[in-house]
């Protein structure tokens, strides 16, 4: 990638992650917000071409936020290679924009289970910042359906169409991304089981994949009266045809640490 597209896609990152999170001027029109920052390592991650197992850190910043009319998500990854391949730091970032009909509307549009439903629009970007040949992008749109199912505090599952543009415009797919959470206890300790899944079609050159990343967390706080802010777990990442290529499989623990605000 030349470095113009190179800094472009960076800079496009950066003003995801700016609509992503509200202005302090427009707080008053939040119902919600929470930010964390998550750690995570993994001894066996997979890349093309290369038989070795790779070592990583993850470093992720996430925020979401529901106001007037719906709901903005954004996440960014910073994966640092460790062992397995030359040393190297990758960005991930995924912004989502979700507008509620039910709100817009001021009608309840639930409904058995449903909740309510959206409309949905984002934008996934990539980005090896030690090699100028490198970008990914891809934009997505659809329909979210929130679901109300007993003990979750959410579970939503996006149904999007995807164009992948970067590296190359290789056409369009579908995808399917559940996500959801649902706390308990145990023993007067407060866990979660939460996470998401993501389904994705087949386009010209990519096999379909499928990505899950379940988390298992203890809210270690909670153990000395400052719950809801530290907590310790483990996520398991399963990709099957990782990147669109057909075999390339990824199975591993990932040790997790989480600081909530």
């Amino acid at each position: 990638m030349p470095e113009s597209l190179r800094s472009h896609t960076l800079k496009t990152v950066i003003a995801a992650a700016a609509l992503a999170v509200p202005a302090a001027s427009a707080a008053e029109w939040l119902d919600w917000s929470t930010s964390e920052i998550q750690y995570l390592h993994g001894p066996t991650y997979s890349e093309p071409f290369n038989a070795n197992d790779i070592a990583r850190s993850i470093v992720t910043v996430t925020h979401t936020h529901g106001w007037r009319y719906g709901r903005n998500f954004f996440f960014m990854d910073t994966l640092f290679t460790e062992s397995g391949q030359p040393a190297q730091v990758n960005l991930y970032g995924e912004a989502y924009s979700t507008l509620s009909f039910g709100k817009i509307s001021g009608l309840d549009l639930s409904f058995g289970i449903v909740k309510d439903v959206g409309a949905t629009a984002g934008i996934n970007l990539g980005e090896n910042v030690n090699s100028p040949r490198s970008g990914y992008r891809t934009w997505l749109y659809g329909i979210s359906v929130d679901f109300d199912l007993p003990d979750f505090e959410y579970f939503n599952v996006d149904f999007l169409r995807q164009r992948v543009t970067e590296p190359a415009d290789i056409g369009t797919s579908w995808q399917i991304t559940p996500v959801w959470k649902l706390p308990f206890e145990i023993a007067g300790t407060k866990w979660s089981f939460e996470g998401f899944a993501d389904f994705i079609g087949r386009n010209q050159t990519a096999a379909h994949q499928a990505l899950a990343q379940p988390q298992l967390r203890l809210d270690l706080g909670d153990l000395w009266g400052a719950g809801n802010h530290l907590f310790i777990g483990i996520e398991y990442q399963y990709w099957h045809n990782k990147y669109g290529i057909k075999g390339l499989h990824e199975s591993l623990p990932q040790a997790l640490v989480v600081w909530k605000f």
